[in-house]
């Protein structure tokens, strides 16, 4: 999680900002993947390492104060002890992390008052962190205090479950905290599973003085532990050794006792070393890279389905996307199953909602719109336009997402749009969104809540962050405030069916795909678990 409140389409998309990673990891080459050639009876050998390559080491290990910043946040769900997860799904074949069903982890158990505002915490007993000292109800007291303190990520999403005082947070007994929400949300179990993570706060206070009551300088350069990982060694700019903690007491512990990050800039160098065998997984090669790699000897492409969107936003009070039929003409004018086919290379699912796929209220008829030029054209005629122009703006940096405009310039060009590319470095991309100055412009990410509530309110409501469109609309924004207190989930569908319906009418997006995850791995890699949230969990894997 990030510590600003900026928020970026780019990657991963969360309240209180921030960018978190897409990752993928396997076990190391040379080995079988679960499950192959075992014995009948016996379960496979896992993997002694794993070998993973990132493009840039973390810029500190301090979670509560770190955004943006890819290795990091992966990193920090593997090494930071949090008490509750998502459970396992499965998803046309391929395993996902169900944000429907979360499970106790380090916690015994996380259960909601009959109202849903009171939440109680009850620890497992015995559970220690690497220093010896046993995790207890004031080591969650003390790391939501420094929270709040702090002000940036946990303190910045608990505001969207009515929590925003330490008082809130109270000590019962040594294994029990209760959470005092001011409303009940829906949204708690998944704020939670993000937010949940506790520091030793018995280490901590050794290295906490007048001026930083709360060691962060301490904890920016010392790796937590007692994780589903322990950091065994860390070596600045170079590498980092995991080793599994043997102590986590929860379900799916660790099935890779070793796992070693290594630093390696250089995307040829990373494509190399994985064709070499020198690596099991490459982080940081182009997507060019992945696509020759499926043709590599000793190396496979895992792909899973994600709820990464891929889509048009078009800024609803900026002409031309101000008049509504002009958007339906754009709509209607992109090449949808061209795209998946040529761009993705099939490997990506047609999307009919601003609602993601997989995400509990999506609705195909959240977005009626397929590639039909003669309607294209009749909605640009309705507009009383027979031709109008815009700049379409991508990231210059994005090869996939110059593909994608040149078709759609291309197509669009056909019904009476004329787009000129308007390829922006990201500090001016930055600048221009900020301002809100884009008419048109490719936006790619996905959400750390899986939830339509937490969709409206970082992209389709009244001054969210990401709401790129510029959209507004009142019916919308009343549904909006009606979800934050409705927690029965027939009532919640009903509010998401609404706003699609109304979403489908005012079409502020073109909604163009959602892209499978794809990563290239040595062949024998095996349990990859594709995170909704974006972060890996690194102890499937073996």
């Amino acid at each position: 999680m990030a510590g600003s409140p900026a928020f970026s389409r780019r990657s991963v998309l969360q309240l209180g900002g921030g960018v978190a990673l897409l990752l993928a990891t396997g076990c190391a080459a040379g080995s079988k993947p679960q499950g192959a050639n075992a014995p009948s009876g016996t379960a496979p050998a896992a993997a002694s390492s794993l070998r993973i390559a990132v493009s840039s080491y973390l810029s500190s290990w301090d979670q509560d104060f770190v955004g943006f910043d890819l290795t990091a946040l992966m990193l920090y769900k593997n090494v930071y002890p949090y008490l509750i997860d998502y459970g396992v799904t499965d998803v046309n074949g391929a395993q996902i992390l169900d944000t429907t069903n979360i499970t106790p982890t380090f916690a015994e158990s996380f259960t909601p008052s009959a109202d849903q505002k009171v939440w109680t915490l009850k620890l497992r007993k015995g559970v220690k962190f690497a220093s010896g000292n046993e995790m207890k109800a004031a080591d969650v007291k003390w790391s939501k205090d420094r929270a709040f303190a702090a002000q940036a990520n946990v303190a910045g999403v608990y505001r969207v479950i009515g929590l925003t005082e330490p008082d809130q947070v109270k000590v019962v007994d040594d294994y029990t905290v209760e959470f005092t929400q001011a409303f009940p949300s829906a949204l708690t179990p998944q704020i939670q599973a993000i937010s949940l993570y506790v520091f030793d706060s018995v280490e901590a206070k050794k290295h906490a003085t007048d001026a930083d009551p709360w060691a962060k300088e301490w904890f920016a350069k010392n790796p937590p532990t007692g994780g589903y990982f322990n950091v065994e060694k860390a070596t600045q700019g170079q590498e980092i050794v995991l080793a599994a903690n043997a102590g986590y007491p929860g379900p799916d512990p660790a099935k890779t006792p070793t796992i070693r990050v290594s630093v390696v800039p250089a995307a040829s160098n990373q494509r190399l070393q994985l064709q070499n065998g020198d690596i099991d997984i490459a982080l940081g090669v182009s997507k060019r890279d992945v696509a020759d790699l499926k043709k590599v000897p000793g190396v496979k492409v895992i792909s899973a389905p994600s709820n990464q969107q891929v889509t048009l936003q078009m800024s609803v009070t900026t002409a031309p996307f101000d008049d509504v039929n002009v958007r339906k003409a754009l709509a209607y004018a992109v090449p949808y199953e061209q795209i998946i086919a040529n761009i993705y290379g099939g490997d990506a699912r047609p999307a009919k909602s601003p609602v993601p796929l997989d995400m509990p209220g999506y609705d195909e008829r959240g977005y009626p719109y397929t590639y039909d030029l003669a309607k294209a054209k009749a909605a640009l005629a309705a507009a009383g336009k027979p031709s109008v122009a815009s700049e379409l703006v991508f990231e210059a940096d994005n090869e996939e997402q110059q593909q994608l405009a040149v078709l759609v310039q291309s197509e669009a060009r056909k019904a009476g749009i004329e787009l000129t590319l308007a390829p922006l470095d990201p500090a001016t991309l930055a600048e221009r969104r900020q301002k809100r100055s884009v008419p048109l412009q490719i936006t790619s990410g996905q959400l750390w809540v899986n939830d339509v509530e937490y969709m409206l309110a970082t992209s389709l409501v009244k001054g969210a962050n990401l709401n790129y469109s510029n959209y507004s609309n009142p019916e919308i924004e009343k549904i909006y405030e009606e979800s934050h207190t409705t927690v029965e989930a027939a009532a919640r569908g009903e509010l998401w069916a609404k706003a699609q319906d109304i979403l489908a009418a005012d079409v502020p997006w073109v909604v163009v795909c959602q892209p499978n995850f794809n990563l290239p791995v040595r062949e024998n890699v095996a349990g990859w678990v594709q995170p909704m949230d974006g972060l890996a969990r690194l102890r499937f894997l073996g």
